[in-house]
Formats: structure tokens, C-alpha cells, sequence
């Protein structure tokens, strides 16, 4: 058996500025560290394992208060043992990758039996009260024989795994982001809780677990912060929150969760697959009828938030219900600066063909939507002002991806393809773009940016042929961070036809005998050479660029 598990190392902080907990790696045990003193060599497979889950837990419980040693020692075996379940458990029949786990555990068992060290005995007995049925019997065994002959064990291995669940809370933001149920765990000598943030912007999945303090310093955190709302749910029904969310979250293939998730999933599932209670699924959420989407739309434009909009206004509404409802969780009233951001920077430019008129009229009708939609739901002045806020620093995504000429009739990409990156890799056989590197850049650039590199990287791509793509999405990064003020001397929709146009230049793509004219360049790129030849000349003044 291949026994490659990880070493450990430390993770940073996460976003949060909360001190993330170690985490397994990929790399080899150290093959040069010495077994423990009076410990004879054992050569069976399982040993290197678990001399690699051993150094993982002592390391675990070196990075955390002694206070939580128990809780720590519980979620490091549980994530190691659903590690081992992934990596050692060959893929076969059910009764084939049984009977490996069976025996595994049993000799785990027996290793672990006969030593006599007190950090093995931590192990073993977070192993025996976390690991499943193949390997629970055995273990339970091997810790009963030991604890008769151990001299003195310390409370806190006694607690290991030995934690009721006593209440809940949901605690839900007021905008609809998300939600954070909070499990108490009132022990007399341990008390902490497990916090599950679950996400409505991402199909309402798990984010983030982790352990907190004791509830009552939890829910006074959560008053002070305000812009929350606080109800007391039975466990079984906080249990079915977090395992519908759990499923959601599996349904990723790459999830967008903490490092903290990773480290204390396994610790959740064990805890809530083992109430006593059975959990109670969430209802089902309501589905909302194209003939109820319409509906809101004419109350829309029947109230006095909608006086002299554009034409427009009622195709933008229905988009911003269409989105809020089939890609995020919380219902197309909600608002939300993140859900602005999502709407104006995310899907809207990639669903959405249309020229430079029609998004010019998107920013007003959503700002008109949101002052409706906070008035319908009697939510806080402060929030719907954010929120109306959010929708000025992300327009620029939206000029960025106007299309110059008039195109009449908007056209939503969602008809024919997922995406209208999609549309261009089918042109040019192009991959996914890279994602740019916002770090130390506002709001608004930021935005500019994720919009603007993305672009030129697809229009060099499709126009000029894969190996331009890269030197223009770093043209575009160039001018972003070295030359911002640039950005207003053209429309933003200009700046990406105009890299290209300077890189099929730069390249000699352009001219007599080569593949291209500086006006069939100009018809592909949608512009005029004019327009073309001064901006790309505002590029060459101001930015110094390789050869």
C-alpha cells in the first residue's frame, strides 16, 4: 500500500484576519525523523501513516490554545481520516475498498496498542470516537486496553469528540448575502462554538467553518455589529440548514471556500451526522413563474421609482430578476452592494451583447430598481445606499463591454451559448483568460481592470491568434496600474481594439503582403483605423513597452 500522506506546514491568515489553523500538504513524511524513545520500529504499512497523522496532530495542538486542544485533536484525525478515505481506499467494488479499510484500521489498532507514549494515545483516542464503522471496533479496543494501564490521562484527551450540541442560532444578514448558523456547545469545561457561514451569492454553499467562542460572546458580537437578524432554531433544524448547504457546496468541483472549511468540515459532518435527533431538510424554495417575474416588473413601472426611466427599463429590470433568482439565493428583492457587483461586473457584460445605449441606461434603472426594492421590503436607508453607491463604482465593467456600433436589439448570449468568453473561444480555440491581479488597486480600477484584461486577452485571441492573447491582456494590466488617467482620454470599450491594433502592428501583421489591412483590421475590431491609430498612440506615448 502507497502510505504518501502529508506532512504539515502552516497556513496564513485568512481574509478575515482570523489565524487559520495547520493544514495537511502535499510532501513526504520525513523519512529522518526518529521514532519515539522505548518505541520499537514497526515496519507494516499503516505505520508510516500514522506517524505522519501523529505529527499532524501534534502540530495542530501546537497552534491552538490549550483551552481548545480537544476540539482541535477532533477536527485534525476527522480531516486526516477522511484524507486517508480518499487517498488510500482503492477505487473498486464497495465490499473490495471495505475489507482495505477494515484492515487498515485493525492494524492501525495494534500499532498504536502496544505503544506506550502519551501522544499516541491523543491519537488513538481521537481515532476511536471519529472514525466510522469499518475501523470503530478495533480501535475502541485498542483505547480501552491502553487507558486501563495509562498512569494519568489529561482531561482534555477525556473530552476529545465528547461534545453535545445544546442550541443553535441563525444569524442572517439584513442584505440577504448569507446567513452563519452558529452550533453551541455548552460544555463546562470547553465551551465553543462551530460557526457555518453559507453564502446566497454562490448558490447558498458553505463558505466558511470554523470555532468559535462561547455563544453569548457570539451573539453579542453579532448585536454590536448590527445589520443582522437573530433566531434561535432547534439542532435538528440547524443540522438540515448546514447539510443542504454541505450539498451545494460538493456539487463544486473546486469550491470557493476558507482554509478553515478545509480543516474543519469533516469535524462538522462527523458532529451532525451523530445527533440524536434526525436533521429536518430546510422547505423547498420557491420557484419564481416567468408570469411572476413580469408581474414584478409591471408593479416596477406602475410606482413612482420608475418616472422617466429609459425605454429600457422594464428588459433591465427583468434581467436583474432573472439573475437574482436563478444565481443567487434570496429572491429578486433583495438588496445588496455585493449582489451589484455580481449583477454589473460579473453577468451582465457575459450574458449580455449590446452597444454603449443600452448599458448607459442600465446603471439609472438599476439605482431606480434598488430604491423600489428597499422600499418594498422596509429595509434600512443606509443599505439601499450602499448598494446605490456600489452601482457607480462598478459601471465601468459595463462600458467596457459596450460594443461601439449600434447593435439594435440587445442579444442575451444565455440562447446560444453559457457565456460570451464561451462565444470567443469558439471562434479562436481559446482557453479560459486569466484572471488579473487586483491587489493594491481601488474599487473602481479594480473593476476596470477584471473587465478590461479579460477582453483584450479574447479580441487578441480571436482577431490576431492565440500566442497575441497574453501580450494583451499585460497591455491591458500596464495601463490599469501604470497609467490610470489614460483610461478617460477614450471609452473604455476602445481600449481592447486598440491593444490589438498596436500588437498586430508591433508584429508587422499589417501591410502590404502581410494578412491583414489597417481597414479589415479595423472592420474586425469594430472601429474605425482613425479611432484606432490615436489611441494606440496614447499607449506607445505613455507606457513603455517591450519590444
Amino acid at each position: 500500500m502507497d502510505c504518501n500522506l502529508t506532512k504539515v506546514t502552516k497556513s496564513p491568515r485568512g481574509r478575515d484576519g482570523r489565524r487559520s489553523h495547520l493544514r495537511l500538504v502535499d510532501s513526504n513524511p520525513d523519512p529522518t525523523q526518529a521514532p519515539a524513545a522505548g518505541v520499537d520500529v514497526d515496519t507494516t504499512p499503516s505505520v508510516a501513516v500514522l506517524e505522519t497523522l501523529l505529527e499532524t496532530l501534534t502540530l495542530d495542538l501546537a497552534a491552538a490554545p490549550r483551552s481548545l486542544h480537544p476540539v482541535i485533536a477532533e477536527a485534525s484525525v476527522a480531516r486526516s481520516a477522511a484524507m486517508l478515505a480518499d487517498q488510500l481506499w482503492p477505487a473498486g467494488r464497495p465490499d473490495e475498498i471495505g475489507e482495505v479499510e477494515r484492515f487498515f484500521w485493525a492494524d492501525a489498532a495494534r500499532v498504536l496498542g502496544e505503544r506506550r507514549d502519551p501522544e499516541s494515545f491523543q491519537l488513538l483516542t481521537s481515532l476511536a470516537r471519529t472514525v466510522g464503522p469499518a475501523g470503530r471496533l478495533p480501535l475502541q479496543r485498542a483505547h480501552l486496553s491502553r487507558l486501563r494501564t495509562e498512569d494519568e490521562v489529561p482531561d482534555w484527551v477525556t473530552r476529545i469528540a465528547g461534545f453535545r450540541l445544546t442550541s443553535a442560532i441563525v444569524s442572517e444578514d439584513i442584505t440577504g448575502d448569507g446567513l452563519s448558523v452558529v452550533l453551541d456547545y455548552d460544555d463546562e469545561q470547553h465551551p465553543h462554538t462551530v460557526v457555518v457561514f453559507i453564502d446566497n451569492n454562490i448558490g447558498a454553499i458553505v463558505k466558511d467553518v470554523f470555532v468559535g467562542p462561547p455563544v453569548d460572546r457570539v451573539l453579542d458580537a453579532y448585536q454590536r455589529g448590527g445589520r443582522v437578524t437573530i433566531r434561535t432554531v432547534r439542532p435538528a433544524t440547524a443540522a438540515g440548514i448546514i447539510l443542504q448547504a454541505l450539498g451545494e457546496t460538493n456539487d463544486y468541483d473546486d469550491p470557493p471556500v476558507t482554509e478553515d472549511f478545509e480543516f474543519f468540515s469533516a469535524l462538522l459532518v462527523n458532529r451532525l451526522t451523530q445527533l440524536p435527533e434526525r436533521p429536518i431538510r430546510p422547505p423547498i424554495r420557491p420557484l419564481l413563474s416567468p408570469r411572476q417575474r413580469d408581474q414584478l416588473v409591471d408593479e416596477f413601472l406602475d410606482s413612482s421609482f420608475a418616472f422617466e426611466l429609459p425605454d429600457d427599463a422594464a428588459d433591465i429590470v427583468r434581467l436583474w430578476i432573472d439573475h437574482a433568482v436563478d444565481h443567487t439565493v434570496g429572491g429578486p428583492l433583495r438588496v445588496s452592494a455585493v449582489l451589484v457587483e455580481l449583477f454589473l461586473a460579473h453577468w451582465l457584460p457575459r450574458k449580455v451583447l449590446a452597444d454603449s445605449t443600452y448599458f448607459a441606461a442600465v446603471p439609472t434603472v438599476v439605482k431606480a430598481w434598488l430604491a423600489h426594492a428597499g422600499d418594498r421590503t422596509q429595509l434600512a436607508l443606509d443599505v439601499v445606499e450602499e448598494a446605490v453607491d456600489a452601482v457607480d463604482v462598478w459601471t465601468p465593467a459595463l462600458e467596457a463591454a459596450a460594443i461601439i456600433d449600434p447593435v439594435g436589439e440587445r442579444v442575451f448570449l444565455d440562447d446560444t451559448t453559457s457565456d460570451l468568453e464561451d462565444a470567443y473561444r469558439a471562434l479562436s480555440g481559446l482557453g479560459s483568460p486569466p484572471q488579473p491581479d487586483l491587489q493594491g488597486l481601488d474599487k473602481s480600477q479594480a473593476a476596470t481592470l477584471s473587465v478590461l484584461a479579460p477582453h483584450a486577452w479574447l479580441m487578441a485571441g480571436e482577431t490576431l491568434g492565440t500566442a497575441y492573447a497574453p501580450d494583451a491582456f499585460d497591455i491591458a494590466e500596464r495601463l490599469v496600474r501604470d497609467a490610470p488617467d489614460l483610461l478617460a482620454k477614450a471609452r473604455l470599450s476602445t481600449w481592447p481594439r486598440a491593444i490589438v491594433w498596436l500588437l498586430a502592428h508591433r508584429h508587422r501583421l499589417v501591410g502590404p503582403g502581410e494578412p491583414l489591412t489597417p481597414y479589415s483590421l479595423a472592420t474586425d475590431l469594430a472601429s474605425s483605423p482613425a479611432t484606432l491609430r490615436k489611441t494606440a498612440k496614447l499607449l506607445t506615448d505613455t507606457l513603455i513597452l517591450p519590444r
